[in-house]
């Protein structure tokens, strides 16, 4: 009934794609939609997070202005001073441009995905049970295309990450090359970091190896909900700094040496702006400060692709020792992470709250779920059974077509990890043709109604569900494009109480807008891979 077909894109094709590497995880899955592979690509990104190294020189001669400072700090039996610059300022310097130029190419942001894919392995938290966890009594009114009325309980974004956000986040999942993507909209991350100082003669060749200074660099990022920012937090994590410098240095010396965090767009990409200056504490101070610093990463709605005005930004932590006594030679940065930014008007929030911009992390799988115990169970029970035997499901194969294979259904997560191909959203207006198509042949196969009816003539569910008390659910979603119309995909109808489908319905409706999953946009570049997926798991 359905035709199933292979894409390929070339790289010459996908050369037409130009920096969108911006979106969800690429994965190859069971008679999905293939792209060529990027093998030649530069990697972005190592295989396994081993500490970030920072190189830093001193002249003998600031060297001894620095050990008498000591050496006067011990005499007087008082700790060694702070640093004699502020922790950090709105102003800007020219250390590293607020924007890079436009030489990412697509096939190194290809390869930087599809590596960040790759590694996440953890599911991902999603939020919409917390746009729902008022709506079972404040729901006014049956779910539309635009909205609910559930109080979101997002966390809020301010200038210090909540505890109960790093608690939640900073899981052993954060200290790896990939950190940890905990929803859609937060991110964080664990770096093991070590600073090594040098000695070094008139001419800046290093004589003597001082000392090493290690520690534990942290990173908290958070996509705003209303506009194209996110706010990146960083500081060294308390109790983690040690020293190799020697015993006397090791209290004297090297607990005063400053240290400067500069959250910053990685160079030589696409629009991106970084906001304030760098943050810099002597490590001592560091290692006992409670404080975080923060910087806003942004990009412009102008610069950005399709419909929607997507736009990716890329960032990282750069850590360096610049003062009157140190200069550094090789500053470290952090693993670099990426940030999807969009425009999407039909997005909102809570009680109709304008989100039409935002910003997510799209490097882990969007997976929605439902649950065979809670109000949705009979429309979980159907996508359960279509997801794992569609050979069982309505509308059957024409008798030719089932002698030759299986019906063919998507969209599958187990243990939030894909099995099978993703799902793309569709909108009711924006996607007008591909939405009223699905509901035709819903209607054919459920109902025997409408355009589609003699398509599944014989095939359709019988007998058709009882309106009084049933509604005709589907699955793929009328909403997707891989729903009932799909010449790719094959669906499945089954007849749901009432209740059951308003329910699904109204957290699918709320998933959508929760975790900002876009509609499909033909026009973007490559659009089978730079659109959103998203994946169906059913629990119990």
């Amino acid at each position: 009934m359905h035709r199933h077909r292979i894409f390929r894109i070339s790289r010459r094709a996908a050369a037409l794609a130009l920096g969108l590497a911006l979106l969800g995880p690429q994965y190859a899955v069971a008679d999905g939609p293939q792209r060529e592979g990027t093998a030649g690509a530069a990697p972005l990104l190592a295989g396994s997070l081993k500490p970030i190294n920072l190189e830093v020189g001193i002249s003998t001669e600031q060297l001894a202005k620095l050990r008498e400072r000591g050496k006067a700090a011990e005499r007087a039996g008082r700790p060694l001073p702070k640093a004699d610059v502020p922790f950090q300022t709105e102003s800007r310097p020219e250390r590293q441009p607020a924007a890079g130029r436009a030489d990412l190419t697509f096939t190194e942001a290809i390869e930087f995905i599809e590596q960040d894919a790759e590694r996440r392995k953890t599911p991902m938290n999603s939020r919409v049970d917390s746009y729902l966890g008022q709506q079972r009594t404040a729901r006014t009114t049956s779910s539309t295309e635009s909205g609910f009325t559930a109080q979101a309980t997002a966390a809020t974004i301010g200038e210090t990450p909540s505890q109960a956000l790093y608690d939640s986040c900073m899981t052993a999942g954060a200290a790896s090359e990939a950190g940890r993507v905990y929803d859609r909209f937060t991110f964080c991350q664990q770096v093991p970091i070590t600073a090594d100082y040098w000695e070094k003669d008139a001419a800046g060749n290093p004589v003597d190896h001082l000392g090493t200074t290690k520690a534990t660099l942290e990173v908290i990022a958070q996509g705003f909900e209303d506009q194209r920012t996110m706010r990146l937090f960083s500081q060294i994590k308390q109790g983690s700094v040690s020293y190799d410098w020697g015993w006397w240095d090791n209290i004297w010396t090297a607990p005063g040496v400053p240290l400067s965090l500069f959250g910053t767009c990685a160079p030589d990409q696409l629009d991106c702006g970084a906001s304030r200056s760098p943050a810099t504490l002597t490590w001592d101070n560091w290692n006992n400060n409670p404080s975080w610093a923060y910087w806003d990463i942004s990009n412009s709605a102008a610069a950005g692709y399709g419909r929607d005005k997507l736009m990716p930004s890329f960032w990282r932590v750069e850590f360096f020792t610049e003062s009157d006594e140190f200069s550094t030679d090789a500053p470290g940065t952090s693993p670099v992470q990426v940030v999807r930014c969009d425009s999407a008007a039909y997005i909102v929030g809570p009680f109709g709250a304008d989100r039409s911009h935002g910003c997510v992390f799209p490097g882990a799988t969007p997976v929605l779920t439902y649950s065979l115990s809670g109000t949705e169970a009979a429309v979980a029970q159907h996508i359960l059974g279509a997801q794992t035997h569609p050979e069982y499901t309505y509308p059957r194969l024409p008798a030719e077509e089932e002698a030759q294979r299986d019906k063919r259904i998507p969209g599958q997560a187990i243990n939030g990890q894909p099995v099978h191909y993703g799902l793309h959203r569709i909108h009711s207006t924006l996607n007008a043709t591909d939405y009223q198509a699905n509901r035709e042949h819903k209607d054919g196969a459920c109902y025997s109604t409408g355009p589609q009816a003699s398509t599944y003539a014989g095939l359709g569910l019988n007998p058709a569900p009882d309106t009084s008390t049933q509604q005709c659910d589907e699955y793929p979603f009328a909403s997707t494009l891989e729903g009932a119309a799909s010449p790719d995909w094959d669906f499945s109808v089954q007849a749901v109480p009432t209740p059951d489908n308003a329910s699904a319905g109204g957290k699918l409706i709320a998933y959508y807008n929760a975790d900002r999953i876009l509609a499909w946009d033909a026009s973007l570049p490559y659009p089978d891979g730079t659109n959103d997926r998203f994946w169906v798991e059913i629990v119990d």
